[in-house]
């Protein structure tokens, strides 16, 4: 009960509302509402404060969801090493993160299972420090994402730098107004470190692979927030910002998959900090030595061929 249906709590909290979240589901808003009062009650605490539209997690809530993202995936790798010790060179375990894999998967696995129609993938969808852990303990045969220096036991393949930038919604100023028109997530606006002093901010958990970025962007330059909210799911601060929440700082996969272009657009500024480091680098890792090398190769010559070429915000790696 306290995991078996743990996306009805995750879309809870990316809809903050129960009725979008149900239609979203599939199922009634009296059936969603009926599973959540249960398992509040068996949890003895309330994930959700309902007593205001929208409603939000509590901080038990927040709390809830990481610990429980973690079990999950911790039960995902069992079942892989389960099926790996039944047939190890018949299941691929590819690890991608959860934003760029919405992206990325629907445009690498269609060629891919044309090539190998007999190999079953498996995919976990996790934070780039889990996927770096679980790289390092051979329970995944690859992952793609910006992993950390510490990947240099493994084979590594540079496959693009992808564009970071700050967005902010346009009450708070940052671009002047006459020139709003000349920039863009493409050509973002330069402002000083003093401008983003004294503002809220939307940051990443500490375990997201963008946390290390916003340490050295923001609090290694003394910029002081007047109040931060901390979210696992980029994509749900992304929402956050576009309500006036705060400034955030994003890399161009969140706007891969954004359906809202146009109140991105609209709502946000985009700006980059006089010094602050404008990309990042993503790689595909992997053990040079495992047995199914072929495997791995092929899916990442497809990446860099058919899926890297479709995204924007990036540069290619040659």
């Amino acid at each position: 009960m306290l995991y078996e249906k743990l996306n009805y709590v995750l879309t809870i909290a990316e809809e903050q509302n129960l009725t979008r979240a149900a239609k979203r589901l599939f199922i009634s808003q009296p059936t969603l509402t009926l599973y959540l009062n249960r398992l509040e009650a068996e949890l003895g605490v309330r994930l959700f404060d309902r007593s205001k539209t929208p409603i939000t997690l509590t901080e038990a809530g927040s709390y809830y969801i990481e610990e429980m993202k973690k079990i999950s995936a911790s039960e995902q790798l069992l079942r892989n090493d389960i099926k790996f010790i039944a047939n190890p060179s018949q299941t691929l375990i590819v690890g991608i993160g959860q934003v760029r894999g919405h992206h990325w998967l629907p445009m690498m696995l269609p060629t891919f299972c044309s090539i190998y129609p007999h190999v079953n993938v498996q995919v976990v969808q996790s934070t780039e420090q889990y996927l770096n852990e679980a790289l390092h303990t051979r329970r995944m045969d690859v992952a793609f994402g910006v992993l950390p220096s510490s990947v240099s036991d493994l084979k590594v393949v540079d496959l693009m730098y992808e564009k970071m930038f700050l967005v902010s919604h346009r009450k708070f100023g940052l671009v002047p107004y006459s020139e709003r028109s000349q920039y863009s997530a493409v050509h973002p606006y330069v402002i000083p470190y003093s401008k983003l002093n004294g503002l809220p901010f939307i940051i990443p958990q500490v375990n997201n692979g963008l946390y290390d970025s916003y340490e050295k962007i923001v609090l290694e330059n003394q910029i002081h927030p007047s109040r931060t909210i901390s979210v696992n799911n980029l994509k749900t601060g992304l929402e956050l910002a576009l309500k006036g929440l705060g400034v955030q700082l994003l890399s161009g996969s969140i706007l891969q998959c954004e359906p809202n272009q146009a109140d991105v657009g609209e709502y946000l500024d985009f700006c980059v900090l006089e010094d602050m480091p404008q990309t990042r680098k993503c790689v595909a890792a992997y053990d040079g030595n495992s047995i199914k090398l072929n495997l791995i190769e092929d899916l990442i010559r497809i990446v860099q061929n058919e899926v890297l070429p479709d995204c924007k915000h990036i540069s290619l790696i040659e």
